[in-house]
């Protein structure tokens, strides 16, 4: 079943509350049992299995987030891995905090805390807004680099270019193919980016996610 389907089903349940009590791997990825409760301390009404394959990333940290949605490839979570890929530029010599905290507020303006600050920035670990980091775009002869998908470098390039920084973009590479259309399953604080979702009740038999565009959702 296609999972909008189930979040659909899902949510025609009063007061619904998701917990997941159950998650395991699978020849390509994951599986994550559903529980689909009638309000936070109410009794199990619906299960659902939810096959992730083609897995890009996972974080699992809450298994009792009450609720469910999926996002498609226009989050920029998944769009990261089929974006064209670039590279942005500057001299050195700048007032390094400065462009750090000018290229942190573009990246939480652009994808918020979807994709780790420090991912395409190469900083020394998370970054907490005040003490500079150890490791900060590691540099080409003059010229500080960071490399990235192009939605988000070209984001970066015009916050810097708005406080007056020369920067230097270049794409790199050819545009991901078409038929790669990865997705975001969401539940409390947890997040799966993988390339196909597949929904399924208990005792049905696993089926192929089907090519199907995710939609838009909110993010």
């Amino acid at each position: 079943m296609l999972i909008q389907r189930a979040i659909k089903s899902i949510y025609t349940i009063p007061g619904c509350w998701v917990r997941a009590p159950r998650i395991r791997t699978i020849p390509g990825g994951l599986e994550i049992c559903f529980a689909i409760h009638k309000g936070k301390r109410g009794k199990k009404v619906d299960d659902w299995i939810v096959a992730c394959r083609g897995v890009h990333e996972t974080k699992i940290t809450d298994l009792d987030g009450g609720g469910l949605g999926v996002y498609g490839t226009s989050h920029p979570a998944a769009y990261q891995y089929v974006a064209r890929q670039a590279e942005l530029r500057r001299p050195r010599g700048s007032d390094e905090l400065k462009v750090l905290a000018t290229l942190f507020s573009a990246h939480r303006a652009t994808v918020n805390d979807w994709i780790p600050f420090e991912r395409y920035v190469f900083t020394d670990g998370p970054w907490d807004g005040r003490r500079f980091p150890l490791i900060f775009a590691p540099g080409v002869g003059d010229w500080f680099v960071c490399r990235g998908p192009d939605f988000l470098l070209r984001a970066y390039a015009k916050a810097l270019e708005s406080i007056g920084e020369p920067v230097r973009m270049t794409l790199r590479g050819r545009p991901k193919s078409k038929s790669l259309r990865p997705g975001v399953l969401h539940f409390g604080s947890s997040y799966v980016f993988a390339n196909e979702f597949a929904a399924r009740r208990p005792g049905e038999l696993p089926l192929r996610a089907a090519q199907t565009p995710l939609g838009r959702g909110s993010y």
